[in-house]
């Protein structure tokens, strides 16, 4: 809520990022500002994070617009598509790397597998991304 967010979440962030980046200047970093939202715009800046990594709850469309042109986003594929596979699993991915196709992307989940993900869906979703780019 209002202030929390900074206080709490991306000014701790921007401290670790500074630290790390003044002991290890040319290793990448990417920051995940779980659940974000609108938040997520200007948070390359606000943090120095060279990727910030975007969960599901916005849409990979929005993402472009608003995120990316800040940099590299990694993520953004609900987990719940390495339970269900199917048809589903290959229109978002594709939804996906379609929409971020214009800048740095690193293909990844929303947040995380969950223990009861099919491994041949995460096989198909890699299929999906490598045949898409």
């Amino acid at each position: 809520q209002g202030d929390d967010f900074v206080n709490y979440s991306i000014k701790p962030m921007a401290r670790i990022v500074a630290a790390l980046k003044a002991k290890h200047p040319t290793t990448p970093i990417i920051a995940f500002p779980r659940g974000a939202g609108e938040k997520y715009v200007g948070l390359h800046k606000a943090i120095g994070a060279d990727c910030i990594a975007i969960d599901d709850g916005i849409t990979a469309e929005w993402a472009a617009a608003n995120v990316q042109t800040g940099g590299c986003v990694q993520g953004n594929l609900k987990s719940s598509h390495m339970v269900t596979g199917g048809d589903t699993l290959v229109a978002e991915t594709r939804r996906i790397v379609d929409a971020l196709k214009n800048g740095p992307h690193i293909f990844n989940l929303g947040h995380g597998i969950t223990p009861d993900a099919d491994p041949e869906n995460v096989q198909l979703m890699i299929d999906t991304v490598r045949a898409a780019r």
